[in-house]
């Protein structure tokens, strides 16, 4: 343990972090130690805490006979710079050199610049007054000699203007990266020292257990996982990634991921006044198309990471706990540093049997994606987050999953498949009915899939069509029109499973009519 110079003297106790709980936006922090005291009343010193801790959050308790009285944290300002971290100290010193070779180069660049500009002038000047003198029998190598010299010192000048811009630049970039290394050395206990005093009784001479426990900002956690799809198995590892910049290190300590979210206020949303007013019922009926997503539980597009392509950046979601606070606590003892950086903490992990299917949305995306449905195996939930993707030993991208319930399935896409191709061509027809005058809008598709690989492969196809809500709008699948013959849900969605063999193409065709009766006015 370093020694804070800024303490007062009393009984050092060695109380290192033991546990710590990191919630969505803070962190509890545990510290205990031992040690032997007389009877009487005396003041225990905890050096090199949190400076950000909160002060009212503090509570100690003491074992073996023991009584706390009172406690409290100190903190103190780092004033002189030998108080700064080594590291710091060294970066301080070369970006203070590097601003007055910066300096310096800047200065004598405006100089160089100025004295360029100045021979420039007489140059000018020289070619104005070059006429008059010939006119009265000045001979020309006079002028060739003063021209050469001046043209000799204006070339010298624009170099060494251009070697000071390139080393001004080098410079100012060096200094920039050192800045930027510096600021990662911007922890509160660069600035502050902190320490924890508490007053403890004892009636006898016995050894005592003091603890601590408070709550520090700059600390969060967010989960993150891993799956690797091999061998005909899917290997999942569920980890948190914690960054702390409180000024205290977390050394070989027990950390408990907790979702509880004590940020949250209680008090009821405000509520408002709805009004009511009568409104005539319009002669026209006007229909408008929207999209809609559909929701389903469990494994799909709405839960446990859907089937859609992967997406080309990853968000951090809040955590996301299914509506029951949950504890998660790491395989063992860790070690966070106090500089703002991530640091990945394992969780737990599983291997489940996967069921791989190939999944085609033409509509969205010309490109047919291995997907693979699993269950969660373990006996903790996987909560909500992106997922590292890995093929074999390779890395091919990330997705999302949301929260996924221990024993329940869910579904994880590993990006598109080389080997299988596809292609989507539409043609759209509109006709009036001379006897009813309804029109009926006619949308045919053709999607055309080959396979070039080596191996057979069943590709599932789904397509969609509209779905109707009112009378005087009809939708209708033409089933003569389409081959093979499509499986279509509530929502209208159609799917087709094909059978591809190697070095082989396959052709889907099909159409619906979208009619609509007289009167029908769309948006």
């Amino acid at each position: 343990m370093t020694t804070n110079t800024l303490m007062p003297a009393g009984l050092t106790l060695d109380a290192p972090v033991k546990q710590v709980t990191l919630l969505e936006d803070r962190a509890q922090v545990k510290r205990s130690g031992t040690l032997t005291l007389e009877p009487g009343q005396h003041t225990v010193l905890v050096p090199d805490v949190a400076p950000v801790l909160q002060d009212l959050s503090l509570r100690a308790e003491a074992s073996g006979g023991a009584r706390v009285v009172d406690a409290r944290v100190r903190r103190a300002l780092k004033v002189t710079r030998d108080e700064r971290p080594e590291v710091a100290r060294a970066l301080e010193k070369d970006i203070e050199q590097l601003t007055d070779t910066v300096k310096a180069l800047s200065e004598d660049q405006a100089l160089t610049q100025q004295r360029r500009q100045r021979l420039e002038e007489i140059l000018g000047r020289g070619f104005s007054e070059l006429p008059e003198d010939i006119s009265w029998g000045l001979t020309a190598p006079q002028w060739e000699e003063s021209l050469e010299g001046l043209f000799g010192k204006v070339r010298a000048l624009r170099e060494r203007g251009l070697s000071l811009e390139h080393q001004l630049r080098d410079a100012n970039e060096t200094r920039a990266r050192l800045v930027f290394q510096r600021q990662a050395f911007d922890r509160p206990d660069t600035r502050f020292t902190a320490w924890l005093e508490a007053d403890v009784l004892v009636t006898g001479k016995a050894s005592v257990e003091v603890s601590f426990e408070y709550t520090v900002p700059n600390a969060l956690w967010r989960p993150m996982h891993s799956a690797r799809l091999a061998d005909g198995a899917l290997f999942f590892e569920s980890r948190a990634c914690v960054w702390q910049n409180t000024g205290e290190a977390w050394t070989n300590a027990r950390l408990v991921f907790s979702t509880a979210r004590a940020s949250l206020g209680i008090e009821p949303p405000l509520l408002s006044d709805d009004l009511l007013t009568a409104q005539k019922k319009q002669d026209k009926l006007v229909v408008q198309a929207r999209e809609v997503v559909i929701q389903k539980a469990k494994a799909g597009p709405g839960g446990g990471g859907g089937s859609a392509p992967v997406p080309s950046t990853v968000e951090l979601p809040g955590v996301d706990d299914g509506g029951e606070i949950r504890n998660l606590e790491a395989k063992g003892p860790c070690t966070v540093p106090s500089d703002g950086r991530p640091t990945m903490v394992p969780l737990f992990d599983f291997k489940a049997t996967p069921k791989p299917k190939y999944l085609a949305f033409p509509e969205l995306e010309l490109r047919v994606f291995l997907t693979s449905l699993q269950k969660n195996e373990s006996r903790f939930p996987i909560l909500a987050g992106p997922v590292e993707l890995l093929l074999q030993n390779g890395f091919v991208g990330w997705t999302k999953v949301l929260f996924v319930a221990a024993g329940e399935a869910f579904q994880l896409s590993f990006g598109p498949d080389d080997s299988l191709r596809i292609a989507r061509a539409e043609r759209e027809k509109e006709q009036e009915s001379h006897v009813d005058k309804w029109k009926t809008m006619t949308q045919s598709v053709w999607l055309y899939l080959s396979n070039v690989g080596d191996e057979k492969k069943t590709v599932e196809v789904r397509e969609r069509m509209p779905v109707s809500e009112l009378e005087q709008v009809k939708v209708e699948l033409g089933a003569k029109r389409s081959s093979p013959k499509p499986d279509v849900d509530d929502h209208g969605f159609l799917t087709w499973t094909l059978e591809l063999l190697p070095h082989s193409q396959q052709q889907v065709k099909f159409a619906y009519d979208v009619s609509t009766a007289p009167g029908v006015q769309g948006m």
